[in-house]
């Protein structure tokens, strides 16, 4: 797109209204004026840059909520006259933390640092990259946007150190062991290494220890302890609050948490989500599998009004035998709680439900006011967490009041 200011507007001006008077009074200087007025017109806009190469680095291309990523932007062009205007553009979800992404500068090699910090989770594109091309004298500009869109990936917040102290109460029912191909106290060979004096005799390979004339010991490969089944409501009802501190973002990062933490035990973690649709991830286990995990959480969006009891009669069959299961729900606008979790509980399912007060998210909107309309939510959600407890089943009241820490420790409590 090519474009004039209204400095173009007053030279052009100028030059017809001096080459007018030209030809009307029959003067010379009149008339030099008005081409001197229309040259330097033309030679400003001759003089317009070329378009410049541009680049993107991000420090990172992943990160997690609240992180800071450095963003450094590098024009190369030809050295001449006139100026560059840069504005490299932001996803609504990133927010500007330090310097500036927007510059004047001349043609050349140049380079913009700034810094933006991503307090949402998400996908969050960064560029293209806005270039407008001013001549010398600020008449004329050539505007221009260059695809280098860059993505940034930001995971949901963690808290990691203190998950990875949790152990699982209850080990795993199903026949078999699920192995890890990391040293432990399995049966399966892994390698063989130099005798310690704290080995066990029996562990020792004394064919291996014959060839090489000295020790050596069979090493095998670990065990799991378990396998845990997340239970994720992602329906619209979850998104009442803010955009930040809501039911869903809540139950997200203590997914991500203890999920973390479990996958370091040598656990297997599985996830189901329920919203628009169904989505059924099975058990996995090792560290490396976390990312997975955590891009799952990422893709998560509150839409549909699937019921939990639903949801549970699609995913029985994916549920082995005993297997814990870990609901995150606000547990409101559904009416086949009772009869979903009492499903779980009757299979043999040991259910935690860890439960973000949606009511109270939604009195905060409100500024705190305290209408009858809240006190009949908070009675039936009351009466309803009885009714699971009654059950056999250990739930969970978040409110805002308590963080993130607050909820993981309870589970374990």
């Amino acid at each position: 797109m090519s474009g004039f200011t209204s400095r173009a507007v007053g030279y052009s001006s100028a030059a017809t209204v001096l080459m007018v008077l030209a030809f009307v009074l029959s003067s010379e200087l009149f008339l030099i004026g008005g081409l001197l007025c229309m040259a330097l017109m033309v030679l400003s806009f001759s003089f317009i840059p070329g378009r410049p190469k541009v680049e993107r680095e991000l420090e990172r291309e992943q990160c997690f909520e609240d992180e800071t990523i450095e963003v450094l932007l590098k024009l190369d062009g030809r050295k001449q006259a006139g100026n560059l205007e840069v504005f490299d553009r932001l996803s609504p979800g990133a927010l500007l933390k330090n310097s500036s992404n927007c510059a004047m500068l001349p043609p050349g090699k140049r380079s913009i640092r700034y810094v933006i910090e991503a307090p949402l989770r998400g996908y969050h594109p960064v560029g293209p990259t806005s270039v407008r091309r001013w001549d010398p004298l600020w008449l004329w500009f050539s505007q221009g946007e260059i695809d280098n869109k860059s993505l940034l990936t930001v995971f949901p917040s963690m808290i990691t150190e203190k998950a990875r102290v949790m152990k699982i109460a209850k080990i795993k029912q199903r026949p078999g062991d699920m192995k890890l191909r990391r040293v432990g106290l399995g049966k399966e060979f892994h390698s063989i290494r130099d005798y310690n004096t704290t080995d066990p005799f029996n562990t020792i390979n004394w064919k291996a220890s014959a060839r090489n004339r000295k020790l050596l010991v069979n090493q095998f490969e670990a065990e799991s302890v378990t396998d845990v089944m997340f239970l994720l409501d992602s329906r619209m009802v979850t998104r009442v609050g803010t955009m930040i501190d809501n039911p869903l973002e809540q139950s997200i990062r203590f997914t991500a948490s203890l999920a973390a933490g479990l996958l370091q035990s040598s656990n297997r973690v599985g996830l189901i989500i329920y919203g628009s649709t169904v989505s059924v991830f099975r058990p996995v286990g090792g560290t490396s599998n976390l990312t997975g995990i955590l891009h799952d959480l990422t893709n998560v969006t509150p839409s549909g009004y699937n019921t939990m009891g639903a949801t549970v009669e699609y995913s029985l069959p994916y549920l082995d035998p005993n297997v814990p299961v870990v609901l995150l729900s606000p547990l409101s606008e559904d009416p086949t709680v009772k009869e979903a979790i009492k499903n779980l509980i009757g299979r043999g399912h040991p259910l935690t439900v860890v439960s973000p007060a949606g009511v109270e998210y939604e009195r905060m909107v409100y500024e705190g006011k305290i209408t009858p309309k809240y006190l009949l939510k908070r009675m039936a959600r009351k009466n309803l967490i009885d009714d699971i407890r009654s059950m056999g089943a250990k739930v969970i009241d978040w409110t805002p009041d308590h963080d993130l820490a607050w909820a993981i420790m309870e589970v374990w409590k």
